[in-house]
């Protein structure tokens, strides 16, 4: 297992469909960890550590983050997925469950491009899924402060609702049996239950649909288009 790409702030990640029915949890916070998780979280701290790294450029070096900054972590079958957030940047790890003796698995880390400026209203960091094409995914990354539900829209009339804490949310699908063909999509919605964003779930960061852009109007996310939406701050 390895991560498959990091790009523009955006891991992803496919593992195959245990046979057995797996175990699911997905914990916001260091505070609902499971003792999986809480090993895996440990295990990724030590992976992201400047010490286990051999990279000499200082722009390459791990962002350095603890398990407070610990934001969403998930368990599904014999796998664990860990995301760290801060104010730096992200480290990611998906890797082999506590119980194994092996340190296998994959590893990212990245600081923000942008800082605290967020494409739009959210902002994907992790996607995994159990097929090439969908099956069952998990997705975390960062929210603004307008985002006050999220939902992934399978796109054949059934949904499943992100968890919001801290301004990451988590999102885990149980025999949702996904289909790119469908174009699944997250849709967020304000406190007063108004869509203000959807966005196809697969597609990259650098093939959004509208490019946004800070408040001095420097294009920040996305392709060259005629007018650039407004970028928006992470709330954490």
């Amino acid at each position: 297992m390895a991560l498959l790409a990091v790009a523009s702030g955006v891991a992803a990640v496919v593992w195959q469909r245990p046979v057995r029915a797996p175990v699911q949890v997905l914990a916001m916070g260091s505070g609902e960890l499971s003792p999986a998780l809480r090993d895996a979280a440990q295990r990724c701290l030590q992976w992201n550590s400047p010490h286990r790294q051999t990279r000499q450029d200082e722009s390459e070096r791990p962002v350095p983050v603890s398990l407070a900054d610990l934001a969403v972590a998930i368990e599904r079958g014999d796998r664990t997925l860990v995301l760290f957030m801060n104010d730096v940047g992200y480290a990611t790890c998906d890797a082999e469950s506590a119980g194994t003796d092996q340190e296998s698995g994959g590893h990212a880390s990245e600081p923000w491009r942008h800082g605290y400026w967020l494409p739009g209203p959210v902002q994907r960091l992790l996607l995994t899924s159990t097929e090439h094409d969908g099956g069952d995914v998990n997705v975390s990354g960062r929210i603004s402060g307008r985002v006050d539900r999220l939902v992934l829209d399978h796109g054949d009339g059934r949904s499943t609702t992100a968890r919001l804490s801290g301004g990451a949310f988590g999102l885990m699908t149980s025999d949702a049996r996904l289909k790119a063909g469908n174009d699944p999509e997250l849709v967020s919605y304000d406190a007063h239950g108004t869509e203000i964003d959807r966005r196809p779930l697969f597609q990259a960061e650098d093939q959004l649909e509208h490019c946004y852009a800070s408040p001095d109007g420097r294009r920040i996310y996305g392709k060259p288009t005629s007018r650039c939406l407004p970028a928006e701050s992470w709330n954490r």
